[in-house]
């Protein structure tokens, strides 16, 4: 199923390319993983209008997946237990809907499996002279999550985002919304603070107002460091932020909280020099991402 927003008029909506291709059971309050495509699923530099003529000559095979992310996005999929799961998974891209074929097409490649999809839609944002919106992130993500969330309202999400961007403070807002921690006032101050203009901002409060009650919560944000940004500049988000250096580090993390298969990390680790791999995991248990290295799964353990 595609559909396009709006929901209600042209003025009160934000411009996306909407795919879903999964139907929940009414009160669905299971995991669900939400994931950014560029620079956390996908090295890609896809970012600016200007890139918009690359479109045409853009192949499958030409797409860079960051190494050992396709094995974490199948391991989630399936799921940790014995059985397959197929659990849900979702994409959130801020790159134009036409490159929907590319990048579904490298995701076959992958073997990933997902069930819906999100792109920003470049073509209407230019179309309402909106041009700001091709850059402007916080507004299209907080839109973006809370447009997907309405089949599923009391679904537990898992997101993943990058450091490039400002995916840690956009899911941050969200889940704070989502939960009520942060009232209509202070989220006001909090977007407008962040450079969500203020139409977008009266999107985000009608999508959130057309949630069925009661809703579900962000159990864990995961920011794949790709700018090398210091870890410590995301304390200020609390223990619900995790940043991970790293498809190793990411993987560490999901199965100490018992998401991710032990052969998942194995297969990621033993592609990795053992001298990164260490250090990798003195940094992980050092930070917390995993409670110590006896818990950390090796091919012998398997």
């Amino acid at each position: 199923m595609t559909f396009h927003l709006p929901f209600r008029s042209q003025r009160t909506c934000y411009p996306l390319s909407v795919t879903d291709e999964r139907r929940f059971d009414q009160g669905y309050d299971g995991p669900v993983f939400v994931w950014d495509i560029d620079k956390t699923y996908l090295s890609t530099h896809f970012s600016s209008p200007k890139g918009m003529m690359r479109i045409p000559i853009e192949f499958a095979v030409d797409k860079r997946a960051i190494a050992g992310m396709p094995q974490v996005l199948r391991g989630l999929r399936r799921g940790p237990g014995p059985a397959y799961e197929g659990l849900p998974l979702y994409f959130v891209s801020a790159s134009p809907p036409q490159l929907k074929s590319v990048i579904t097409k490298k995701m076959l490649l992958d073997g990933v499996e997902y069930d819906g999809i999100i792109f920003k839609d470049w073509i209407r944002s230019l179309a309402q002279l909106r041009p700001g919106r091709l850059q402007e992130q916080v507004g299209f993500k907080l839109c973006a999550l809370l447009t997907a969330r309405q089949p599923r309202p009391r679904s537990v999400e898992y997101l993943f985002g990058d450091d490039v961007e400002q995916d840690a403070l956009a899911f941050y807002l969200y889940a704070r919304i989502l939960s009520g921690e942060m009232p209509p006032g202070r989220a006001e101050i909090a977007m407008k603070e962040a450079g969500v203009p203020r139409d977008d901002r009266h999107c985000v409060r009608a999508l959130l107002d057309r949630l069925d009650r009661p809703l579900g919560s962000v159990a864990r944000i995961h920011i794949h460091l790709e700018a090398k940004t210091p870890p410590e500049r995301f304390a200020k988000f609390g223990k619900l932020v995790r940043p991970v250096q790293g498809a190793y580090q990411l993987a560490l993390a999901l199965y100490a909280d018992h998401l991710l298969p032990a052969n998942t990390v194995t297969s990621i680790a033993n592609s990795m020099e053992p001298s990164h791999r260490t250090a990798m995991e003195t940094d992980a248990v050092a930070r917390g991402l995993i409670p110590n290295e006896s818990d950390i799964p090796h091919s012998d353990r398997i």
